[in-house]
């Protein structure tokens, strides 16, 4: 499917032609994108240049429907024998009473959390920790990655920033900085390989135009897998 890239969110969209429009419409649909309809005595490029013109309230539609959608996610409470994902692979959380001081570890498959019992049911405290427990692991590891990956295909950026943002990945900057999301750490490795690919190619091509897109293949053969999979699991990447 084709790609609108608005402020940094890329987005998809498809044409599709129909006998029973009378206008041209927009719709959004949240887990793939945007579908235009246009009547048969409209064409493609009236529907582009509709399309283009609601570029403001395509963007705040998206956000916002990115934004309720993470928000449903959100279901799951933090609570003992819960599930997480690292790396793509499930890890139980393992709640235990103990001390004055909350405290975590990973031990094989197991977030274990430590902390004193009447705190166990304080979800934002929860929430809190398990966030500061992926930033410390994406920390150790996406700027590591990312010095491999730039080394290996002979890209040059200046700073890496780790955040917790809610609908991108990462993003790279006219003054050659990247950003990556410390929520990658729940995705498998293969997935975090292509979204630092996908900014270090925009260190060349600031556009997702073809020779961005080329480029990103050069380096990353299945992209088109790793980015159906971020739009098909994305949203339940969260925190």
């Amino acid at each position: 499917m084709p790609v609108i890239d608005l402020q940094g969110h890329v987005i998809t969209y498809r044409l599709r032609r129909s006998n029973r429009a009378r206008r041209i419409s927009i719709r959004c649909v949240p887990q793939s994108g945007f579908e235009i309809v246009y009547p048969r005595e409209k064409t493609k490029s009236d529907a582009m240049a509709f399309f283009q013109q609601k570029q403001a309230w395509v963007l705040k539609t998206w956000i916002e429907a990115q934004a309720k959608n993470m928000m449903a996610m959100r279901e799951q409470r933090y609570v003992d024998g819960a599930e997480l994902l690292y790396f793509g692979d499930k890890i139980i959380l393992q709640l235990r009473a103990d001390g004055e001081a909350a405290r975590y570890s990973l031990r094989d498959n197991r977030l274990e959390i430590v902390l004193p019992l009447e705190l166990q049911a304080d979800q934002n405290l929860l929430r809190n920790i398990i966030e500061e427990f992926y930033r410390q692991q994406a920390k150790a590891y996406l700027p590591r990655r990312l010095h491999e990956l730039a080394a290996r295909h002979g890209f040059q950026y200046k700073k890496l920033r780790i955040k917790n943002q809610k609908t991108r990945w990462g993003s790279c900057s006219a003054q050659r900085n990247i950003n990556l999301n410390l929520r990658l750490m729940m995705a498998p490795a293969e997935a975090i390989d292509y979204i630092i690919i996908h900014e270090l190619c925009h260190l060349r091509e600031m556009n997702h135009n073809r020779a961005f897109w080329a480029l990103v293949e050069s380096y990353c053969p299945q992209y088109h897998h790793w980015d159906r999979w971020f739009k098909q699991h994305g949203a339940s990447l969260i925190l």
